[in-house]
């Protein structure tokens, strides 16, 4: 077993986001994210979610973790499922800035003029040597 693969059961009912006091999020999309490869591992949950004020947030829960790396990024992509670096590259993509930490809870803020169900995926991406680490692909969220 990896020691960074640690899954916890989470409802997909409501987030608070961390970065935004008194801020709760409805999931709009969820994904689980899987390794690129044996040297490029990523496992958790990823969750788009819109708060109350309409906008947009990617939140990572406690669960996520991948393998560090030199200069790495969080990026949504419109491929839902890309298995390789070139089909990331091959697709069209927006950086959500630098990945905040390799392991835990974390939030990104979506920019306003961004339609996040256009993207089918998140990919933690090393912009140093263009090698994708882990992808996430989004399901649409339902209610429980």
């Amino acid at each position: 077993m990896r020691p960074f693969a640690l899954f916890i059961a989470m409802s997909a009912a409501a987030l608070t986001l961390p970065v935004v006091a008194d801020t709760v999020a409805t999931p709009i999309a969820t994904g689980q994210f899987v390794d690129a490869d044996q040297r490029h591992q990523g496992a958790g949950t990823a969750t788009l979610a819109q708060s109350d004020d309409g906008r947009t947030f990617l939140q990572f829960v406690e669960d996520f973790a991948v393998t560090p790396g030199p200069d790495l990024e969080v990026w949504l992509v419109v491929d839902d499922a890309p298995a390789t670096s070139a089909a990331v590259l091959e697709s069209e993509y927006l950086s959500l800035g630098p990945l905040q930490s390799p392991e835990g809870a974390q939030t990104y803020e979506v920019p306003s003029s961004v339609i996040a169900s256009d993207y089918g995926s998140v990919v933690i991406w090393c912009e140093d040597f263009s090698v994708l680490f882990s992808v996430a692909t989004f399901t649409p969220a339902t209610d429980s």
